[in-house]
């Protein structure tokens, strides 16, 4: 590890990354040290007609017409939350009319220099700013889900970087999709928490009250976990457990606690808010990991909170150290990626815990503790300000917005931040800087070591109040509208909860979504779905999946998937059924740590829907290899397109055809880190379907025989 530098913030900490875009808007989010202030613009370098038509090849733009921005917008007119002493996380919005499927570029001024002078590897080829296009069509598209910062694999984002060097802006994917799990809060190497603490104080991340029936009640306050022997490599030992279950082994041992937290690498799980958000810094950039010292704990004799680390975690820390090490080198290509591409998100399970919601019997239990509340509340928290206010910003209006605003302001000045308008308080959030910045100067030279901490803890009741509207709300689906129309699904907030057992799982969506659903797809001749879990996972696997649901166990073998619930399954399957849905069906999914594609069609129609599932995950992690070859093999052999095994399925009304991987013979699961690559048709079939792995070799399946 390579010890990083102290010196001063700079003023871009994470983004740009290009997020929703349309005809009518181009949405920008970004984190900084400070306030922004200056502009936002758009230029159009083409030819003089593009405007207009959109693909003319006429006379180019003169040079001075080329440096003058098409649309220009004050970055002081724009939302903006300050989340600590020196971040702030920002949502530009520019709005206005703008042209479609032809090369842009966008790039902000700032009072430090403009993009290329604050973060010069943003830009490709010696560019001067960052391209990207608005497309109104999506027949090419980046997808895929799960990236775990220390499995082994390569970071498949950074091969898909290297590949759109090489494209024109007209040649680039129209999106990239993030299927779920862009970050792995429950998962966290210790260099990582570690580095997490650190950015908490260096950019004075808000501290917050912790509720005290965990199994260690003596931690009431962030403060007070990350200077605990708790706090690395052993927090499943302070996380809370229940005592309510229907499993047969509970019933036998009544009084065994049960984590509620189920992920078995659960000894850093994120706790705080401010956790959540360094994360998210962490996982998209690489500035602040060159603002802190990684070699920390090392150099304190891998001591913390008065704990030595044990050899085991030592030697852990340092293989992890390594797999961070290549994952930071990547970074500044991940970056470039997300600024260049627009980029869309949904969560699935790990950007808040692993398998939440899965069970009532699990909600159940969340309900009845507050600390397991909170630390969801936290995980949706920071979701929605670094993924879902991107998606859908209009979803969230400017009570939602200063509610989050409100949850980090400080005491002294919250009444009168709430009476300024944007330009105002931006002066005065900038004033509070400067007086902070001074106070922080004469604390360091008066000897004190800790010259960044955080501007004080959240209130509780703000706090309380924030999770319990965030877990109220019913808005993080999204369409885009694009041809085909693009449905991103939320498959975790809006669940179908069995009533028959408590252990049982939930559908992935209830009735009243499912039927919005189905609204979505009419009159639509061709559509592609978002799905975090596949909608046809491999059957094998679900079998497995039931059998642990059986005997009380379903978060044992995660039991995500679409036919484990009997109404949310047949209602998908009556929904494929239809008369009125589109002709053309391409779903994209993740969630399992690897990929395959299947054709599915009607039994017993003539006029049968084409429907394609393609998967893809992980973008940088794996299955278990021996394990994922066994279940490969057995589901081949019993769930065959004409097994009679079939009709006993959920899916008995339809046959599905698995592609094969060109890379493998006898195959069909593909276990390689990778993004996936489609391209569509004009009627919206497949074209292409291929993954492009972090090593960047090219996996494709071909249509089946």
């Amino acid at each position: 590890m390579k010890p990083s530098t102290t010196s001063s913030l700079p003023l871009l900490l994470a983004g740009p990354i290009l997020r929703k875009t349309t005809a009518t808007e181009v949405v920008l989010w970004l984190a900084t040290s400070s306030p922004l202030v200056g502009r936002a613009n758009i230029y159009i370098r083409e030819t003089e007609h593009i405007r207009e038509t959109g693909f003319s090849n006429e006379k180019e733009l003169s040079d001075a017409e080329q440096d003058k921005p098409f649309y220009t917008s004050s970055l002081e007119d724009h939302d903006s939350i300050q989340v600590g002493t020196h971040a702030w996380v920002t949502l530009i919005r520019l709005q206005g009319e703008f042209p479609t499927n032809t090369p842009l570029e966008y790039d902000i001024h700032t009072e430090s220099g403009s993009l290329i002078t604050l973060a010069p590897h943003l830009v490709y080829n010696g560019k001067s700013r960052v391209e990207f296009k608005i497309s109104t069509s999506a027949d090419y598209i980046l997808h895929g889900s799960c990236r775990n910062p220390h499995h082994p694999s390569k970071d498949s984002l950074v091969a898909a970087d290297n590949k759109i060097a090489d494209q024109t802006v007209p040649e680039r994917p129209d999106m990239l999709m993030m299927s779920g799990d862009q970050i792995y809060a429950d998962h966290v190497a210790g260099p990582t928490l570690d580095a997490i603490q650190q950015v908490i104080q260096r950019l004075g991340l808000v501290g917050e009250s912790l509720p005290t029936d965990s199994q260690i009640n003596q931690i009431n306050s962030s403060d007070a976990l990350y200077s605990s022997e708790y706090h690395l490599y052993q927090r499943h030992h302070y996380l809370p457990h229940h005592s309510t279950s229907e499993s047969m082994l509970d019933k036998f041992f009544p009084s065994r606690g049960v984590p509620i937290f189920s992920s078995t690498d659960c000894e850093n799980h994120l706790v705080t808010l401010s956790e959540f958000i360094a994360m998210y810094l962490l996982v998209w950039s690489p500035t602040l990991w060159q603002c802190i010292n990684r070699d920390r704990l090392i150099e304190n004799n891998f001591t913390q909170g008065g704990r030595q680390l044990t050899p085991t975690e030592q030697q852990q820390w340092r293989d992890e150290s390594v797999i961070i090490d290549d994952f930071i080198a990547g970074l500044p290509q991940v970056q470039r990626l997300f600024a260049h591409i627009p980029t869309y998100m949904i969560f699935d399970d790990h950007d808040v815990t692993d398998d939440w919601n899965l069970t009532v019997g699990w909600e159940h239990a969340v309900d009845q503790n507050q600390f397991a509340t909170q630390v969801i509340g936290n995980g949706l928290a920071a979701y929605w300000m670094c993924q879902g206010w991107g998606n859908k910003p209009e979803s969230f209006n400017e009570t939602f917005i200063e509610q989050a605003r409100q949850l980090f302001v400080v005491q002294r000045h919250a009444v009168q931040q709430t009476r300024l308008d944007k330009p105002t308080r931006l002066k005065k959030q900038t004033n509070d800087v400067k007086q902070t910045h001074n106070v922080e100067q004469t604390h360091n030279e008066t000897g004190d070591t800790h010259t960044t901490h955080s501007v004080g803890n959240i209130e509780p009741n703000k706090h309380q109040a924030f999770i319990e509207m965030l877990s109220r709300f019913e808005e993080w689906h999204y369409t885009i509208d694009t041809s085909p129309k693009v449905i991103v699904l939320d498959t975790r907030t809006r669940r179908w909860r069995s009533e028959s057992r408590m252990n049982k799982p939930s559908g992935l969506m209830d009735w009243e979504a499912l039927i919005e659903f189905q609204h979505q797809l009419l009159h639509q001749e061709k559509v592609v779905i978002v799905s975090a879990a596949p909608m046809f996972g491999v059957k094998f696997i679900e079998t497995l999946q039931k059998m642990a649901t059986t005997i009380g166990k379903p978060l044992v073998i995660d039991a995500e998937n679409w036919m484990a619930h009997p109404g949310s399954a047949n209602t998908l399957i009556s929904i494929f059924t239809h008369t009125k849905t589109p002709t053309n069906f391409v779903v994209l999914s993740g969630d399992v740590h690897y990929s395959f594609a299947y054709d599915i069609k009607l039994r017993y129609r003539r006029n049968s829907p084409n429907i394609y599932q393609i998967t893809c995950s992980g973008i940088k992690n794996q299955f278990p290899a021996p394990l994922l070859k066994f279940c490969d093999v057995w589901d081949r052999l019993l769930y065959s397109p004409r097994s009679i095994l079939n009709y006993f399925t959920k899916r008995k009304r339809l046959k599905i055809e698995k592609r094969s991987p060109d890379n493998q013979t006898f195959y069909r699961l593909s276990n390689r880190s990778a993004i996936g690559e489609l391209r569509l048709d004009n009627e919206g079939k497949p074209q292409s379907i291929t993954t492009l792995s972090g090593d960047g070799k090219i996996t494709r399946f071909p249509e089946p025989d």
